[in-house]
């Protein structure tokens, strides 16, 4: 018995060859710059359609969804890397570009992880956390596993870590900045800014109260954003 469990094959990650990922809060635009990415040739596999809240789609699968908040308790359990190694199979095995959104961010580091040379490149989008509070509310929705604030911070040191990443808001997106453009060719995809309508804006202008620290970090990612356009 003890040389049947001294020769179990040890259950190893599989080298994330192809990393383009998009990665925020919910309802901060994710979809969003994923339907812009896809305009650029990025295929998302996704488990969800289009609905009154995302029109277009959700562009996310339920398996990557689901492992995200297992990794975050769990971390890299045998039964984890069985699943995270089917994901990046299928990142892949793509015959064009393919991509992964994330939205429980700190997540996010256990690709990082496994990724070729650790070389990513990633979306982050954050938008302002009255309306996307008031957004998740219109939904149904009080509670998510992480808080704004704690996923943003996140969002924060995964931009520090990540070379080859842009941080872009929601409200920009929506009102289709010129400096978008730019930033998506930092990072090597000629975007079609055609493909956002505005119409489709779920929330605007919330009067819900945010506290100290979120308006605090709302601004210092609202600074990465006009890095990002340089």
């Amino acid at each position: 018995m003890e040389n049947q469990a001294s020769e179990k094959k040890e259950i190893r990650p599989i080298v994330l060859k192809n990393g383009i990922f998009v990665v925020g809060h919910p309802r901060s635009g994710t979809s969003l710059a994923c339907q812009l990415l896809q305009s650029a040739g990025v295929e998302f596999p996704s488990d969800f359609g289009g609905d009154e809240y995302n029109k277009s789609g959700y562009f996310e699968l339920e398996t990557g969804k689901e492992l995200e908040k297992k990794l975050l308790d769990k971390a890299m359990t045998e039964e984890n890397v069985l699943e995270l190694n089917r994901i990046v199979e299928r990142l892949n095995s793509g015959t064009g570009l393919t991509g992964l959104k994330i939205v429980h961010i700190p997540a996010l580091f256990f690709f990082r992880h496994i990724a070729k040379d650790k070389k990513m490149r990633v979306v982050f989008i954050f938008r302002n956390p009255a309306d996307v509070r008031s957004s998740m509310y219109k939904r149904g929705i009080s509670q998510f596993k992480l808080s704004w604030f704690d996923n943003n911070n996140a969002l924060v040191a995964a931009h520090e870590n990540m070379p080859k990443s842009i941080v872009i808001s929601y409200e920009a997106l929506i009102a289709g900045h010129p400096g978008i453009k730019k930033a998506f060719k930092k990072i090597g995809f000629n975007v079609d800014m055609g493909v956002i309508r505005r119409d489709e804006q779920t929330q605007k202008d919330s009067r819900i109260v945010l506290t100290g620290d979120e308006m605090r970090l709302y601004k210092v990612l609202k600074s990465l954003e006009r890095k990002s356009y340089r």
